[in-house]
Parts: C-alpha cells; sequence; structure tokens
C-alpha cells in the first residue's frame, strides 16, 4: 500500500465513512474512493464491504489497522521531528522539559531571567516525569531535560548541577536529623516505585534493616508534599519541594543524610547551544541560591 492509501483507509476507520474521510483529507469524495479502490486491487482483497451505502470494515481491515497505526505514530514523530528542527535552526528556540517539583518553583525563575536579557527567544517548557523526559528528548521533541537522577543511557549526556538533600516533613517530628527506623511507617506516604527517588530511599531502607510499604503512594514530590499539608501522614521529599510548598512542618535532615543529583540531559550526538549553556548557567545558580536557604540539614 502507497502512504496515500494508507492514510485514505485510515481515515475511513477512524470516521467510519468514507465522506467523513474525504472531509478529513481534504480531498473530494470521488477522489478519496478512486484510492481506496486502487488500494483494494493493489492488496488482492477487499478492506470494505459494501453494505446499504456504508463501508463495513472486513476481517482483513480489521486485521491490518494496528500496523496502519503504527505507520500514523511513525509518520507522526517524523512530522514533530522537522518541525521541531525547522523552528530551531536559527539557534534561538529551545524546548526544556522538567520534573514537576523544579516546574513549580526553580525552572519559572530561571525563564524569567533569561526572558530579562533575552525577550526575542522562544521557550517552551513541559513538566514531566523523568522517563518521558528521557524518551522525548530521545525524540528530539525536548532539547534539554532537568531531572532528579542520572537515567544513563548511551544516547544521552548527564550534566550534574547540584545534590538536593532529602527531607522528612512530618507535624509529629520536632527535631532531626530523623533515622529511617524512627519514621512510623503507618503514616508514611511513598513515591512511585518508577521514581528514582524511591529506589534510592527504598536501598536506604534495606541498609537500615526495616522496610517500608506504604499505604499510599504518589507519582510526584509535590503531591506528596500537599497530602501532609492536608495532616494525611508523612514524606520524605527534595528540599525544594519541602521548601517551595506553602504550610509545611519545617523539613528535617535524615539519617543518614540522603540526597538526589539533579540533572540536565542532552543528546550526546547535539553540542549544547548557547542558549542551553545559559539556561544551565542560571538553573545552576537558581538552585544553589535555593539550597542554601534550607533550614540548617
Amino acid at each position: 500500500m502507497r502512504l496515500r492509501q494508507i492514510e485514505v483507509f485510515h481515515a475511513i476507520m477512524a470516521t467510519g465513512s468514507l465522506r467523513r474521510a474525504a472531509e478529513t483529507l481534504h480531498v473530494s469524495q470521488p477522489a478519496a474512493s478512486k484510492v481506496l479502490r486502487y488500494a483494494e486491487q493493489s492488496l488482492g482483497f477487499a478492506l470494505f464491504e459494501r453494505t446499504g451505502g456504508r463501508l463495513v470494515p472486513t476481517r482483513e481491515a480489521h486485521i491490518i489497522l494496528p500496523h496502519v497505526n503504527s505507520v500514523f505514530d511513525k509518520v507522526s514523530d517524523l512530522r514533530k521531528l522537522t518541525d521541531n528542527l525547522r523552528n530551531a535552526r536559527d539557534g534561538h528556540a529551545i524546548t526544556i522539559g522538567c520534573v514537576p517539583s523544579l516546574g513549580l518553583s526553580i525552572v519559572p525563575r530561571v525563564i524569567q531571567r533569561y526572558r530579562a536579557s533575552h525577550p526575542g527567544n522562544e521557550l517552551t517548557i513541559d513538566a514531566l516525569h523523568g522517563s518521558e523526559i528521557v524518551s522525548r528528548i530521545l525524540n528530539h521533541d525536548l532539547d534539554l531535560g532537568i531531572v532528579f537522577g542520572t537515567y544513563e543511557t548511551q544516547a544521552l549526556t548527564a550534566y550534574h548541577i547540584a545534590d538536593v538533600p532529602l527531607v522528612l516533613i512530618d507535624r509529629h517530628a520536632k527535631h532531626g536529623p530523623v533515622a529511617l527506623r524512627d519514621i512510623d511507617p503507618a503514616r508514611y506516604i511513598g513515591l512511585s516505585e518508577q521514581d528514582p527517588t524511591a529506589r534510592l530511599l527504598d536501598m536506604a531502607w534495606e541498609a537500615a534493616g526495616c522496610s517500608s510499604l506504604p499505604g499510599v503512594r504518589v507519582r510526584t514530590h509535590y503531591m506528596a508534599a500537599e497530602l501532609v499539608r492536608l495532616g494525611d501522614g508523612c514524606a520524605i521529599v527534595d528540599g525544594l519541594t519541602a521548601l517551595h510548598h506553602p504550610g509545611l512542618p519545617v523539613p528535617l535532615p535524615l539519617k543518614p543524610f540522603l540526597a538526589m543529583p539533579c540533572t540536565v540531559l542532552f543528546r550526546e550526538d547535539h553540542a549544547l547551544s548557547h542558549i542551553s549553556q545559559n539556561i544551565l548557567t542560571l538553573l545552576k545558580d537558581e538552585i544553589n541560591h535555593d539550597l542554601k536557604s534550607l533550614p540548617s540539614l
């Protein structure tokens, strides 16, 4: 099947009729019908049964549909790639992905400072989870990714920004440092098992000779902090989240001291542009400023 034939088939399956498929593709209905007829002739079997003026997909049509959807996904990826290459060709555009904890505090200040001195450049910011950031960098959808953890892969370069302490937020605890074994497991709010922080904490719990089986797990440090603010237990989050989330108890250090690396990721086969280098400098400055503002850890 040729790409145009695939487009017509996909549009009919998606819209349910030849007329709506033609409208979607901005072609006449006879033209779409002709493409469909040629597609069926080249395949040697029918894709649709003509019943009462309607097109009913055949068994063969349903079998090839997943493969056609896969082709369309790849075409969509290609369009995104070419759009990204075209829009960033002059070096004055950048797309950044950051984990939510940083998107609620640090990154907006970085963007504000950058825009003040470079008002003509185009910036696009997305708050995403770490694995999504890695995937989108590899797919050329992002230029930079700001994450907690390293996400080591051969295709990416990791630039270390700072080590961000992990802290306990708990209205019942008044003094630190707090040993992991002294945290009430019945009140503990955990992070998603896919989160790099959760993996670090699991190793720390194991090293301390105890285990944590939280009754609640959440995907973001921000949500864990909000549950604590509402009085629903205690949580271990990054210090920046604890610093910028209003209404929390004073964050307490852990024993042993634990920290997560804040890392900027970018493609290994791409040199950093001037705009990316400027963003990195501002990011490091803002994070270090906030780390100094944390209560003594």
